[in-house]
């Protein structure tokens, strides 16, 4: 049996939303790694990452090839419209309130979030390493999403598969930074003895903290490092062997 392309989020999609989180698999031609291209590159790398887009998209049954951004592990935003390209600004935070754009953003173990309202009709993609999530850079999404006409009483989001509190070990210093940025954020950081910070935890209590339901938030809370099918790419396992994954958002039928 073959392996799945993507995972798809049951809980936005009940809200008309399209949100996938690509797998390890799928790789095309000669396509080093056997997934989407580690340095966001151009040239042949950039022509197989539009190949395997335009297979997941498909097999998706999503219309648009996704906008995309250099990813620097910061909060900086990119307003995203009109079709899909590889944009030469550096932005973690994708937002588009226009029918038919999707958007994406890469992970190899940081945390990749996608968002909605489904009323407003606006999306984001978020990608939140431990730097990123430190900057709550979900929280700043929705508030950008809630300036664009979105409620975040309305918002749903899905967190996709990252490296778990298992496998992620940190400095104390980096664990009190992690702690310091959501209410109660100490105890949602393990120590065994050394601190492993829950990621999935701390940016769901980010979301809770911003407005949105705790039934509106969704867990795909797979380990990318020690999965035991090993469906994806882990960057701190497979260090510069690693691809990436890719989580995409958008409106349906739009």
């Amino acid at each position: 049996m073959a392996e799945p392309l993507f995972l798809r989020s049951p809980l936005l999609a009940a809200y008309g939303i399209d949100a996938l989180f690509s797998t390890r698999h799928g790789g095309v031609g000669n396509h080093p790694f056997n997934g989407l291209d580690p340095d966001y590159g151009q040239g042949a790398e950039a022509h197989a990452d539009d190949l395997l887009l335009r297979r997941l998209t498909g097999e998706a049954g999503m219309m648009a090839l996704p906008h995309q951004a250099r990813q620097v592990h910061g909060v900086a935003m990119l307003h995203c419209q009109g079709d899909g390209m590889r944009h030469s600004e550096e932005a973690d935070i994708l937002l588009a309130s226009e029918p038919g754009v999707a958007l994406a953003v890469r992970t190899a173990d940081c945390v990749p979030i996608l968002l909605g309202d489904p009323v407003a009709g606006t999306v984001a993609a978020v990608h939140a390493g431990w730097r990123g999530t430190e900057q709550r850079a979900v929280a700043g999404a929705v508030a950008e999403l809630c300036r664009m006409g979105a409620k975040a009483e309305r918002m749903v989001a899905a967190i996709g598969p990252a490296i778990g509190a298992c496998c992620f070990e940190v400095d104390a210093i980096t664990a009190s930074r992690l702690a310091a940025c959501c209410d109660g954020g100490a105890q949602l950081i393990r120590h065994s003895p050394t601190p492993h910070p829950d990621l999935f935890a701390i940016n769901r209590q980010q979301l809770l903290e911003a407005g949105l339901a705790s039934d509106h938030i969704e867990l795909l809370a797979h380990c990318t490092f020690c999965d035991p099918q090993q469906r994806f790419h882990s960057y701190r396992r497979d260090k510069e062997q690693s691809g990436r994954q890719l989580s995409m958002v958008g409106l349906m039928g739009r």
